[in-house]
């Protein structure tokens, strides 16, 4: 059995093109070291891997199921998983995607989005210096919306500078700050 980091490791290597469920993730894993994990280990990575914010659920497999119509119960085999992106480049993919033509690409680009929106949120929520009367939702979506309301050489700017703000780059919850803060001022 492969050491807990290793298969941390081996976890964001499955994950990194895709989110895959948890069933698939692991016979993944199992094909590919040729060794057999147990559910224990694998379970306690992926908790370690989720708390650290290396990944996050993006969705559930209801594939799992085979057909049956009347489900009663939540099996952790269809959590979906996928990889938490941080760094600029990343955010700033994101963010044009949201501008794609695909609804699909759309709206997992926004869900995507979202996800680190709340957590930045989060942070200067626990930093102190921050007060959100409105939730991280509405001010997402204040923010969005006024980043699409602007022309496209303006749009480029903000959309770059969301993107270091939501980045976790050198200086980046700072700018982040004071860009929702201007969000919230333009109400």
């Amino acid at each position: 059995m492969p050491k807990n980091y290793n298969l941390r490791r081996l976890i964001l290597e499955v994950l990194e093109n895709d989110e895959l469920s948890k069933k698939k993730i692991l016979e993944v894993i199992r094909s590919k070291s040729g060794i057999g994990t147990s559910d224990k280990t694998f379970n306690e990575s992926l908790m370690a891997l989720l708390r650290e914010g290396q990944i996050y659920i993006a969705d559930y497999d209801f594939t799992i199921y085979d057909g049956v119509k009347r489900i009663q119960s939540i099996r952790p085999e269809g959590i979906v998983f996928g990889v938490s992106r941080m760094d600029f480049v990343e955010i700033e993919t994101i963010l044009k995607q949201m501008e794609s033509k695909d609804h699909e690409e759309v709206y997992k680009a926004s869900k995507n989005l979202k996800r680190v929106f709340r957590r930045k949120i989060d942070e200067l929520q626990n930093e102190g210096t921050f007060n959100n009367p409105n939730g991280a939702d509405t001010l997402f979506n204040q923010t969005i919306f006024y980043m699409n309301s602007m022309g496209e050489e303006q749009k480029r700017s903000f959309r770059n500078k969301l993107a270091w703000g939501l980045s976790n780059n050198k200086g980046s919850l700072e700018l982040f700050k004071n860009i929702v803060s201007f969000v919230q001022s333009q109400e």
